[in-house]
């Protein structure tokens, strides 16, 4: 599916989001004395590769910043450094009068392990300060894979945000009479919103921390973004009238991001909506088509959910089951405007474009 289209390499782009930090700068600073470290370290026995992470590997540092490094070691040299053994100590640490936070990592256990959004954003970043035998090089691009279902997860969790949490569980509690838990939460949806224009972008999303900070410097942003946040933020008193006026703010720049990562046609609907009229859409183009080549995109228990159920036969030919579109009942139907159709699928059937 073209939505979840993989993504590799996002490492190497040239124009990254970045922080927009307005405090006194010590990033040449401190970064001299990261390079200082690391080149004391690459003298030890048994270290494969120095990494520099953090705000420093990210561009920037201030009086907040700490010199943060990953040190990849031999898998025997790994397990005398975290018994104290190492020339240094690891996590948070006052060291030669400068803060650092170092962590050991085994390289081995390294490559067997699956690196989450939060790990991959992360060594997106990282700087490569000693890598005797490119091994780390190749680590990072052999890890840096947005993948199909990743980004599945990201969209589904980012709506739900949006569109559970900054809509109708708002108006849940409008209802209930309890204007306060319906602004706590329009703040904490927020969030959603922000994750939305990361993938707009198809970009990692970022830590928390740092999520909308670095927001400002992506390149696709939603015309008066920050200023359209800023006032979605902004609680002027607990009142529904309050609730109501943040919502509809909230509700409009939803469906900006939302238009931007699913194209104007499918603004208004659902995201469960976009995977079925995904589905169907194949269905249609490769009518018939194999179950196991369904299924190799899709979750091939959606052909027992309507509309999908209701526009599709199951055929067997030479002993292989294929999925074949019924053109003309959906015609009748759609003439009609689909009777026997839940409302809500409606919107999505009209989409579809037949061949």
């Amino acid at each position: 599916m073209e939505l979840f289209k993989e993504i590799i390499g996002i490492r190497d782009r040239k124009n990254r989001p970045y922080g927009k930090i307005t405090s006194k700068g010590k990033y040449d600073e401190m970064l001299d004395k990261a390079k200082k470290i690391a080149n004391e370290l690459a003298r030890e026995g048994g270290v494969i590769g120095i990494t520099l992470c953090g705000g420093l590997s990210r561009g920037y540092a201030d009086e907040l910043s700490e010199i943060d490094l990953n040190v990849y070691l031999e898998n025997e040299v790994y397990n005398d450094w975290i018994t104290g053994i190492g020339p240094i100590p690891q996590n948070d640490a006052l060291w030669k009068g400068d803060y650092i936070d170092v962590e050991f990592i085994s390289f081995e256990n390294e490559i067997k392990e699956n690196w989450d959004l939060i790990k991959k954003w992360d060594a997106s970043y990282n700087v490569i300060l000693f890598d005797s035998e490119k091994k780390i090089k190749a680590l990072f691009y052999e890890k840096d894979v947005f993948t199909s279902q990743e980004k599945y997860q990201c969209i589904s969790e980012n709506f739900n945000k949006c569109m559970y949490i900054g809509n109708l569980v708002i108006l849940q509690w409008i209802n209930r009479g309890d204007p306060l838990a319906a602004n706590q939460l329009i703040s904490s949806a927020i969030s959603g919103l922000i994750g939305l224009v990361f993938l707009a972008n198809n970009e990692y999303p970022p830590y928390e921390k740092w999520a909308l900070n670095y927001s400002y410097s992506l390149k696709w942003l939603p015309k008066g973004w920050k200023i359209r946040i800023s006032e979605i933020i902004l609680t002027k008193q607990i009142s529904v009238e309050e609730v109501e006026r943040r919502r509809e703010l909230f509700i409009k720049l939803y469906k900006d991001c939302w238009e931007k990562i699913v194209g104007k046609e499918s603004r208004d609907l659902e995201f469960i909506d976009i995977i079925t009229l995904q589905e169907l859409q194949f269905i249609v183009d490769n009518s018939p088509v194999s179950i196991e080549n369904f299924a190799h995109s899709f979750d091939i228990k959606d052909l027992s959910y309507e509309p999908i159920y209701k526009f599709s036969n199951i055929i067997t030919r030479d002993g292989k089951r294929f999925i074949s579109f019924n053109r003309e009942k959906f015609i009748e139907e759609q003439k009609a405007n689909f009777p026997d159709i839940l409302e809500w699928s409606k919107p999505l059937l009209n989409k579809l474009k037949l061949k």
